[in-house]
């Protein structure tokens, strides 16, 4: 989980530049990384372990979900905003 997180925070910083720099495909990259870390977020909070138990405690699987939610509330943003993905390619 630690190496996903990492990854995650390599991959959200590259969108952040590539939005700064007014790449097109900026938005493309940032939709994708939040459904790649919505799937594994929802993995993790529903996957059973071999006592048939959820594999995490329910308090802490929901905590993994909230970066979700600041991941739909930046992609809804970013693909409202007149400009951001239209100024280079």
């Amino acid at each position: 989980m630690s190496v996903l997180g990492a990854l995650g925070i390599a991959g959200w910083l590259a969108t952040i530049r590539a939005v700064k720099a007014g790449k097109r495909w900026s938005g493309g990259l940032a939709t994708a990384l939040f459904v790649v870390g919505t799937g594994l977020a929802l993995m993790n909070l529903v996957i059973k372990d071999t006592s048939g138990d959820t594999g995490l405690p329910p308090l802490l699987g929901w905590t993994g979900m909230l970066p979700c939610l600041a991941g739909l509330v930046t992609i809804a943003l970013l693909w409202r905003r007149p400009g951001t993905l239209t100024r280079s390619a």
